[in-house]
């Protein structure tokens, strides 16, 4: 039997607003099975395959099958007898149902089920008033099919006018768990949802968890969708040998669409109350983060001071040609950062860095203007700031063969501990280049000059205040790239020898000072480097040959199976530039072999390895190895060394000033349910324990717990004078309980998040192609 849609088009219009009101549609999978979301999968026992009732092909009308129909005046409907009801998806199964055009009255009884996509319900009887979009459930089972939330209703309220229908549940429960006793559950004298929001609203509710009351709130709201909205997050509870007992409880505060903020109080039992606060803006061109922690007398010290956090971040793109960055952080103390932890610096760390910059580009040139400064965290030299470093940077092609670069920079150094400690720099490095490239073989020289002068004022350890310094650099690289197919696969390997000539004239530079230079790390791809210093105060004297070459291996598909590297620089005269003391100078005839290997061994298995070896004295001055088992990207175990000799310089006398490490690195999923993450950092020589950490989590479809615990080493530097020695290591413990929800807007977290905890962090050193 046919019926027009408009004689009982209500229903389906009223109980349509409960489902709207949840959320996105729940799509058909090939017409006829509901897809759920990754959580629990809830599907009650009375909800039908819709299969297995007639299927409406025409959206205009409504089709209906029942044992008997009786028409009266054509103005009234009885169906009774395995009655069912469609239009499009939605549906609705009864025994009994009676309809009156006239005064728009439909009334289901005798049992009835009802789904459309977004909601089913199973209930005894339905009356609704089609005139004014309203409809009344009796006690009542729902399923919502978005986000599988389900529960009861002693009765079912809906008000369906077009664009603002509400559903209110009464003497209610609201769950995403299945089970008759949900790991939690709300239970409400009301709980309401709107169409137009994502959000339900209960009042007089009580939050259980394993049916056991444990918060009672007169009223409150939580999501049914992935939209923001203000509200309490989950809280965080750990136990440290430092800390005592510390509980957080954020409060999030959405603002408005494209600006938010977070509020959290944290409790220390040792130390007292802080307060937490994170403000964020986000736009197209816009990034700006402002963070804030502050603590109001510090009862662990005897001293009660207080105690803060600050971080400012903002990165805008002002145009297509112009940025800027801005990032400040300051602490009151120099153990804030161990004693509290941070998202934004290490515990290793020996500075919060400050810096703020507008940049200019565009397709040839690159001007920046930057400021920076440091605050030292520890009994550290404190450096230079930069008030302000201009630097432009400009490249063009003359011709196929030739182009002509130049970097210029000026920068003024300012001194913290000393005010009348200044300096002014301006550097200019014009390069001209010629490049050459063929396909088996490429040759590029350049020819630099480097005018560097400088206005120095107070500057201790040299009475120069003004000199300028001038260096030619010549620089000359060949490089050979072959390859040849192997095996019955076309694997095919690839070696690139290559050899460098670079000279520097030596310059007495002992009148300058030290304002931003450093020694660079060395390395295989280090070799080939013009420069052995970061930044400009001291430039190297050089008249060496670089030889180094690198071999890869590639499967059928070109994903890269091996690459290993080796080079070493011979010295064809010594060279005298040193840093601070004569560690810095090189007096042998060549430098250490470099080497490095990466291997992808199978499918899930990785090795990696890096090697400076003293030929002289026949002894491994800096060595890495890393082996890593990974099956996707939670499941991984890694085991790493490192060793490093000569700390205090390169002489032979401070070889026996060395770290040697082992480190183990893991996070696996046990099975479905069950996750573990640890690492492990064993200083070698001394026996010791550097950083350990073991973290437990169990994740259902509903909820889950994170159970951790570590030991790591203390960093606290308040009562060391600067540039005296280190105290002696010590060391903290503790234990973190976090309960996560799912299911009512929360999700759980990665657990491969807690690797980054370490003093050193998780790191993946495989660099292969693929």
């Amino acid at each position: 039997m046919l019926i027009r849609p408009r004689l009982i088009s209500v229903i389906f219009a009223s109980c349509l607003a409960l489902g709207q009101a949840i959320g996105a549609e729940a799509k058909n999978h090939a017409g006829n099975a509901y897809v759920i979301p990754q959580q629990c999968q809830i599907m009650p026992s009375w909800l039908p395959n819709i299969d297995d009732f007639l299927i409406s092909e025409n959206p205009d009308l409504i089709e209906v099958e029942a044992d008997f129909v009786q028409l009266k005046e054509n103005n009234f409907a009885i169906f009774s007898g395995n009655v069912a009801l469609r239009q499009e998806n939605q549906w609705l199964i009864t025994n009994n149902a009676e309809m009156n055009q006239s005064t728009g009255i439909l009334r289901a009884y005798n049992g009835i089920r009802y789904g459309d996509g977004y909601v089913a319900i199973r209930a005894n009887e339905i009356n609704a008033n089609m005139n004014d979009s309203s409809a009344e459930v009796g006690a009542a089972e729902y399923l919502l099919l978005q986000n599988s939330a389900y529960g009861t209703a002693g009765f079912i309220n809906i008000s369906a006018p077009q664009g603002q229908r509400s559903v209110s549940l009464g003497n209610s429960t609201f769950t995403t768990c299945p089970g008759n006793r949900p790991a939690w559950q709300i239970r409400a004298e009301s709980i309401t949802v709107n169409e137009q929001e994502s959000w339900g609203t209960a009042k007089n509710a009580q939050f259980r968890i394993f049916d056991v009351p444990i918060l009672y709130v007169p009223h409150f709201t939580f999501p049914l969708t992935d939209e923001r909205k203000s509200g309490l997050l989950y809280p965080v509870v750990r136990s440290t040998s430092r800390n005592g007992l510390e509980v957080e409880a954020p409060w999030y505060f959405n603002i408005a669409p494209d600006r938010d903020a977070t509020i959290t109080p944290r409790y220390t039992s040792k130390r007292g109350i802080m307060l937490m606060g994170e403000y964020r803006q986000l736009t197209e061109r816009h990034n700006f983060q402002l963070n804030g922690e502050y603590l109001n007398g510090d009862r662990n010290i005897d001293s009660r001071p207080n105690r803060h956090f600050l971080r400012i971040e903002n990165k805008s793109e002002l145009s297509n040609h112009w940025s800027s960055y801005v990032e400040f952080m300051q602490v009151s103390d120099s153990s804030y950062i161990n004693d509290f932890n941070s998202d934004f610096a290490n515990r290793a760390d020996a500075h919060l860095y400050r810096q703020g910059q507008i940049n200019y580009h565009d397709e040839s040139s690159h001007l920046q203007v930057q400021v920076e400064d440091f605050q030292m965290l520890g009994p550290y030299t404190q450096p230079y700031r930069t008030l302000p470093r201009v630097s432009y940077k400009q490249q063009k092609s003359i011709n196929s063969l030739l182009d002509y670069n130049l970097f210029s920079e000026f920068t003024h150094f300012r001194s913290v501990e000393n005010g009348s400690s200044h300096t002014s720099r301006l550097h200019l490095e014009p390069t001209i280049g010629m490049h050459l490239q063929r396909p088996g073989w490429d040759w590029k020289t350049e020819l630099s000059y480097l005018v560097t002068h400088y206005e120095q004022n107070n500057i201790a350890g040299t009475n120069v205040g003004s000199i300028t310094r001038l260096l030619p650099q010549v620089r000359t690289r060949a490089r050979l790239h072959l390859e040849r197919s192997f095996g019955k696969n076309n694997g095919l390997q690839t070696l690139t020898p290559q050899i460098q000539y670079l000279y520097v004239p030596y310059r007495n530079q002992n009148d300058i000072g030290i304002y931003d230079t450093s020694l660079i790390q060395d390395d295989y791809h280090g070799l080939f480097r013009p420069r052995r210093f970061a930044g400009l105060d001291r430039i190297a004297d050089a008249h060496q040959i670089i030889i180094g070459a690198s071999t890869g291996i590639f499967d059928a598909a070109a994903e890269e199976l091996m690459r290993i590297s080796l080079g070493q620089i011979f010295y064809l005269d010594e060279s005298k530039t040193q840093l601070f003391d004569d560690s810095s100078r090189i007096t042998a005839s060549n430098s250490e072999l470099a080497g490095e290997l990466d291997f992808r061994v199978s499918e899930h298995w990785f090795f990696s390895g890096a090697l400076q070896y003293d030929t002289t004295l026949q002894i491994a001055r800096k060595a890495r190895l890393a082996a890593e088992y990974r099956k996707g990207n939670d499941n991984l175990i890694q085991l790493n060394y490192r060793k490093v000799r000569g700390l205090a310089g390169t002489e032979q006398q401070n070889l026996e000033q060395q770290v040697e490490q082992v480190g183990l690195v893991s996070s696996w999923h046990i099975d479905s349910d069950w996750a573990l993450a640890a690492h492990l950092y064993q200083d070698v020589r001394r026996g010791t324990t550097m950083d350990a950490l073991v973290g437990l989590q169990y994740e259902s479809c509903c909820w889950s717990i994170r159970v951790s615990a570590y030991r790591r080493m203390n960093r606290s530097f308040e009562l060391v004078a600067p540039n005296a020695p280190v105290p002696p290591a010590e060391f903290d413990n503790g234990v973190s309980i976090q309960f996560m929800l799912t299911g009512l807007g929360g999700g759980s977290q990665r657990l491969t998040d807690m690797l980054q905890q370490s003093i050193f962090g998780y790191r993946r050193p495989f660099y292969l192609s693929n």
